[in-house]
């Protein structure tokens, strides 16, 4: 069963006040109580112990027992002005000399103290006598000098005033810790509920951002400042928010765009095609045709189902520990023939090894060698570089193409982004492979980069991390 829990925070900080204060009040209020009762029992213990040793002295000085039994006044007298004290006084073989409150009945036998030694804590006993009078009790042996003969002197203090007024004392503290814990509760409630006024004011104002206007944050600067944390993070998770909106509306326009091409010039193609009857050979080269447009179709939605996969952590990534230059070589040997037709070379440095998936790798660093082959004049060289750095291996791609602008550089790995606005190769290029080649160094705990070296040659970076020991 679940204990019962206000929703509200208020509630919450106020009954905990409450609670706070109740206890503060009972832990004090305990401790002045115990102090009180201490002190009264104190006062009590000197008041018997002051009698205690009057009675033995009186005992010392009397002539006998029997002297005691027949003349007690000077006991009696000892106890004038002392209502709440009661005197007993036995011989030793137990028969009573004297009790000066037989109507308070007897009480329960208790320690004496040996003759000569006074009464110690143990002796010193709260009771109850036979007919329900609350004391505090004392006994102890002493000597008729005269005669030798011992005597038992018993000495109790009626403690019900001091019970009284410890019982009134204590309903006065219970008192005051209700009332306390009540006010503390009020005020709490009160003063909590205008402290978390500036909350309810930034709930007012993220009830304001819409999907319309995510780029609105909230105003940092009249939150608390416990706050101004939570409202910064708000701010950039909206900010994010708002990033993605953008590049979700631009990867929808985009995606519309590449796939309208290839689906108008089937269209066309067929329809043009069929406008008039053909040879048979027309029908072949147009059949080639769609299949171009089929296999590019084909590979941006490979690419497509790949990247959703790769951003879902849906791909399984098989590391083994490869030799970076065999692998540079075997990814030039396959662009060798490509490379040859655009008239450019392929260069090789690398050295040491690499942890990541072979395909993987092959996929990522193919892209990139795709890419520069496109964008380099005929006649210049394409480096492919691996080095170790650090707990780091560094693989680089770098051709001499043309600068890409610091505006695009941000957008670069954006899915189906061009730096050419007017997508003039838009026919053997998807868009996708920059994003993939960032997805790939995502699943390997790396990070792709571009820079420019400083002999202007555009260089992308991948950096693949050591595996930890």
């Amino acid at each position: 069963m679940k204990l019962w829990a206000p929703r509200s925070l208020t509630m919450r900080l106020a009954l905990l006040f409450a609670l706070a204060t109740l206890l503060t009040f009972t832990l004090v209020g305990s401790y002045l109580y115990y102090s009180l009762a201490r002190q009264l029992e104190n006062h009590d213990d000197q008041e018997l112990t002051g009698k205690v040793t009057l009675m033995r002295h009186l005992a010392a000085k009397a002539k006998s027992i029997q002297a005691i039994r027949d003349d007690p006044h000077s006991f009696m007298d000892a106890t004038l002005g002392h209502d709440d004290l009661l005197l007993i006084l036995r011989s030793a073989d137990g028969a009573q000399l004297l009790n000066t409150r037989p109507d308070a009945g007897s009480l329960p036998a208790l320690p004496l103290a040996a003759v000569g030694q006074m009464p110690d804590q143990k002796s010193r006993q709260n009771l109850r006598t036979s007919g329900g009078l609350p004391v505090r009790a004392t006994a102890l042996w002493a000597n008729v000098d005269r005669t030798g003969e011992k005597i038992q002197i018993v000495v109790a203090h009626n403690i019900s005033g001091s019970l009284a007024m410890l019982a009134s004392y204590r309903m006065q503290i219970l008192g005051a810790a209700l009332s306390g814990a009540i006010l503390a509760a009020l005020l709490g409630y009160a003063l909590v509920r205008r402290g978390l006024r500036p909350t309810r004011l930034i709930a007012q104002q993220a009830h304001s951002i819409t999907a319309q206007h995510l780029d609105r944050g909230l105003d940092v600067a009249s939150a608390p400042h416990e706050l101004q944390q939570l409202v910064v993070a708000f701010n950039s998770m909206l900010d994010r928010l708002h990033d993605s909106f953008q590049r979700l509306s631009q990867f929808s326009a985009d995606l519309a765009h590449d796939l309208r091409t290839p689906i108008n010039n089937l269209m066309v193609q067929t329809q043009v095609a069929l406008a008039q009857p053909r040879l048979p050979e027309e029908y072949q080269g147009l059949l080639v045709s769609n299949v171009e447009e089929y296999e590019r179709l084909s590979r941006m939605l490979d690419n497509m189902l790949f990247l959703a996969r790769a951003d879902h952590a849906h791909v399984a990534v098989a590391f083994e520990q490869l030799d970076c230059r065999l692998e540079l070589q075997r990814i030039a040997d396959y662009f060798e023939g490509v490379a040859e037709d655009s008239g450019v070379r392929l260069s090789i440095a690398a050295s040491g090894s690499v942890r990541a998936d072979p395909m993987l790798l092959r996929r990522a660093i193919s892209n990139l060698v795709a890419n520069a082959i496109r964008y380099t004049a005929s006649g210049h060289s394409i480096r492919l570089e691996a080095k170790q750095v650090d707990r780091t291996t560094v693989i680089t791609v770098g051709n001499p193409g043309p600068q890409i602008a610091d505006s695009a550089i941000p957008r670069l790995f954006d899915r189906f982004y061009r730096v050419d606005p007017a997508r003039s190769d838009s026919a053997s290029s998807t868009g996708l492979g920059l994003a993939i080649v960032q997805s790939i160094m995502k699943l390997h705990g790396g990070r792709v980069e571009l820079s420019r070296s400083a002999d202007q040659m555009t260089v992308f970076t991948l950096h693949f991390p050591h595996a930890e020991k």
